[in-house]
């Protein structure tokens, strides 16, 4: 004979055991001012759209003519005005989720089957809030992670790609292209890349990064006519391959120390020089207004096998910033983030919370079959750079 006490809310009850005496749309607002800093650097948001398309604007590039010479009772003349050109498509969508279950809370919820709210203790009580922040905060992560990896992919390759190594188990093969001109991109070949392998073991033999970056910042200059602050971008693997590069310390160490006995020897420059001041010397030999070094990384999650060799899904790095490519940008504001709200329509309002003013929407689901919690995260944003005309992207390495 069943004797359980009545628990058909027991897994609400976990709910509202976690989040105390507040409401769930209450507890995601406490991580608005934990995240409160954090920017995608160089992408605004724009308003949310009501439709899932972003759309770009790019004026073309021109210099600004100078005013007609007349007589004070002439008119003066029409200016030229550049041409507008854009592109449209679709913001792709991303979901996630956490899940407690029975695996999880296999002693707690055996016992609130068993003894019902009598079984609650503080500490139960702690695990369900700890669970709760961790599938909060992740998921918060994980949407700051993904628009970040766009910034970074966007910036380092000038499109957005869609692929088995960022998105291993939805659909792949998706290119979104921000019209980049063709001209801004170059790539060495042959000898002449900083390194002709993959583990940038083996440098190019007639690789000259200083000579090519200079020689890249005054192209930009003269033949493009970009005349604001400029910064180059690099991954951080490359960047600190690049400080041991042989050519590099030779230039540097000539330019450092140019009454050394052998000023074109990188024997001249010390070991253990500090990256700050080849950062800020390199910055000046090629003539770029400052430096960014990239270092992050992206984890996704794939079909594997855990420790025991058995069927599991494991976290596998993917790069953010492409690391054979280098990237001279505007700085200061390069696009906007472009996307909608997600459609919560038919979900009890008690289980839906809202993050960054609606863009991203976490949900909260009951599953009595599976004895499970789900916290559910969704949004609907793209990194949409405005100013391609002044990107330009390099692949230096194999």
């Amino acid at each position: 004979m069943n004797t359980y006490p009545d628990n058909s809310n027991a897994l609400n009850n976990v709910m509202t055991l976690a989040l105390g005496d507040g409401t769930f749309q209450e507890w995601i607002d406490n991580y608005e001012e934990k995240y409160n800093e954090v920017q995608i650097e160089g992408f605004t948001k724009s308003p949310l759209r009501l439709g899932r398309t972003w759309q770009q604007l790019i004026a073309s590039t021109g210099a600004t003519p100078l005013p007609t010479y007349v007589d004070p009772e002439s008119p003066g003349y029409e200016v030229a005005l550049r041409a507008l050109s854009g592109a449209t498509g679709n913001i792709p969508t991303q979901k996630q989720y956490y899940r407690f279950n029975r695996v999880l809370l296999e002693e707690q919820m055996q016992l609130i089957q068993r003894l019902g709210n009598a079984a609650i203790t503080p500490r139960m009580k702690e695990i369900f809030m700890g669970l709760l922040d961790e599938s909060s905060e992740g998921l918060i992560k994980s949407y700051y992670n993904a628009l970040t990896h766009q910034r970074m992919r966007v910036v380092s390759t000038g499109k957005f790609v869609i692929s088995a190594d960022n998105n291993p188990r939805g659909y792949q093969d998706v290119t979104i292209d921000f019209n980049v001109p063709t001209v801004n991109f170059d790539t060495l070949t042959g000898t002449a890349r900083w390194w002709t392998n993959s583990d940038r073991s083996t440098e190019g033999s007639a690789a000259d990064p200083i000579g090519y970056m200079r020689s890249r910042v005054r192209w930009i200059r003269r033949t493009k006519h970009y005349i604001g602050r400029l910064r180059m971008e690099i991954a951080k693997n490359t960047w600190q391959d690049l400080l041991q590069h042989s050519k590099v310390r030779s230039e540097v160490g000539a330019y450092l120390y140019p009454s050394a006995s052998n000023p074109s020897s990188q024997s001249v420059l010390p070991k253990y020089i500090s990256d700050e001041v080849m950062m800020t010397t390199i910055a000046k030999m090629i003539e770029v207004d400052s430096i960014k070094v990239n270092d992050s990384i992206a984890y996704v999650s794939k079909p594997g096998t855990d420790a025991d060799g058995l069927p599991d899904l494991v976290n596998v790095p993917v790069e953010n910033f492409k690391e054979t490519n280098i990237a001279f940008i505007p700085e200061g504001n390069i696009g906007d983030i472009q996307g909608v709200e997600p459609l919560t329509l038919g979900y009890d309002p008690a289980d839906v919370a809202s993050f960054d003013d609606g863009r991203l929407k976490l949900t909260t689901r009951k599953e009595p079959k599976t004895h499970s919690i789900y916290i559910d995260s969704e949004f609907c944003q793209l990194c949409v750079p405005s100013v391609v005309q002044h990107m330009f992207i390099s692949t230096v390495t194999a």
